[in-house]
C-alpha cells in the first residue's frame, strides 16, 4: 500500500471522486502531461513551427489537458483499487 493505514483511512473517507481529482489528475496526470508536452516540443512540432507557436496553439493545450486528465483518472483509479484491496487484505488477516 502506498499510504499508511491512517492516511488511507482518511483518503478513503473523503471518497473516490476527490481521490481521483487530487491524487489522480493533479499529482499523477499533471506531471505526466508536462513531460508529454516537453517531448511534444521536440517530436510533434510541425516543421518550421517555433516553440512559441507550438506552445500557444490550441491543439497543444487540448492534448495537454487530455493527457493529464485521462492518464490521471486511469492511474488514480488503479491506485485506488490497489489500495482498497491491500486494506481489505490487512483487515482480513489475523
Amino acid at each position: 500500500m502506498k499510504y499508511s493505514e491512517a492516511a488511507w483511512a482518511e483518503k478513503r473517507k473523503r471518497g473516490l471522486v476527490r481521490y481521483l481529482l487530487i491524487d489522480g489528475i493533479l499529482y499523477t496526470g499533471g506531471p505526466f502531461a508536462v513531460v508529454m508536452q516537453i517531448i511534444g516540443i521536440f517530436l510533434l512540432r510541425d516543421e518550421g513551427q517555433t516553440i512559441g507557436q507550438y506552445l500557444t496553439a490550441t491543439q497543444t493545450w487540448f492534448t495537454f489537458m487530455l493527457h493529464g486528465t485521462l492518464f490521471g483518472l486511469v492511474v488514480g483509479f488503479l491506485n485506488w483499487k490497489r489500495n482498497e484491496s491491500s486494506a481489505v487484505r490487512k483487515d482480513l488477516s489475523p
